[in-house]
């Protein structure tokens, strides 16, 4: 008995095929992260669906904390929602929860970023945790810097939390330029042009390097052409909570078109 004849041409039926395989194994190796946020973000989500490498499979799960505007007592208040964000997100067993709020993550000073990552992994059952204070602080040494000059989008009193906060870890902050707001949405509106032209106008050229602060602020959007400015290392928060989180996982193909920190192979922590 004779077989019928494929309907379309063989090469369209071998494509079908192949597409099928990869699909088989994108679905049977996906990698899932946890983010642990303020109610008010809106850009640390897209950060992470922006950055992510197209040949893996990654899916996102928020858990969020209530915020609206970005005052000390309010990010302490916010942090009250810590351990409940933590047990939602970990009911979705990721294979790492991260914290991302700056703020939140350095505002109680060195040790409160270790004091943090505890709370989240034992409200989230053993999940690995990574917060942006403590990936900044990773960072930072690990690329041998000293100097740092630091751009926010705080005000004053939020600024001088975190020059205190990077002092406690022994880094020379020379300056730390902030755009006096403090409602969460507003920083989230700011475009990145205008974080280029601010972080441009702010930097101390005797630094080692630039940091700017916030995972609400879209600097990732600004990063790589505020490196190739000045010609030095610049780290955002989303760049810097995005790559840990990425290594925790074993993550490690280079990511190009966000700043140098993420075209680097990263070595994957050890389970």
């Amino acid at each position: 008995m004779f077989r019928t004849m494929p309907k379309y041409p063989m090469w369209i039926n071998f494509l079908v095929i192949e597409n099928s395989v990869q699909e088989v194994i994108m679905s049977s190796s996906r990698k899932t992260i946890g983010i642990v946020l303020p109610s008010s973000n809106t850009t640390l989500e897209r950060d992470f669906q922006l950055v992510g490498p197209a040949n893996v499979d990654i899916s996102y799960h928020s858990g969020r904390m209530m915020l609206v505007t970005g005052e000390l007592d309010k990010l302490n208040a916010m942090n009250d929602d810590i351990e409940m964000a933590s047990r939602q997100v970990g009911t979705a067993k990721v294979g790492v929860i991260a914290y991302g709020c700056t703020g939140g993550s350095f505002l109680n000073g060195p040790g409160w970023d270790k004091e943090l990552l505890r709370m989240i992994t034992e409200a989230s059952g053993g999940i690995p945790s990574v917060a942006t204070s403590s990936a900044m602080v990773e960072v930072l040494k690990n690329h041998g810097i000293k100097k740092v000059s630091v751009a926010t989008p705080y005000k004053d009193p939020v600024n001088a939390s975190l020059r205190a906060f990077l002092e406690g870890y022994d880094f020379d902050v020379l300056n730390v330029a902030g755009r006096q707001l403090t409602v969460n949405t507003e920083i989230g509106s700011e475009q990145p042009n205008d974080i280029v032209e601010f972080a441009l106008n702010n930097f101390n050229d005797e630094a080692d390097a630039m940091f700017l602060s916030c995972t609400n602020w879209r600097a990732l959007e600004a990063v790589a052409r505020v490196e190739k400015q000045l010609k030095k290392p610049v780290f955002t928060s989303n760049q810097v909570t995005i790559w840990a989180a990425l290594r925790t996982i074993g993550v490690n193909e280079p990511i190009h078109g966000f700043g140098s920190l993420l075209e680097e192979i990263r070595i994957p922590v050890a389970a």
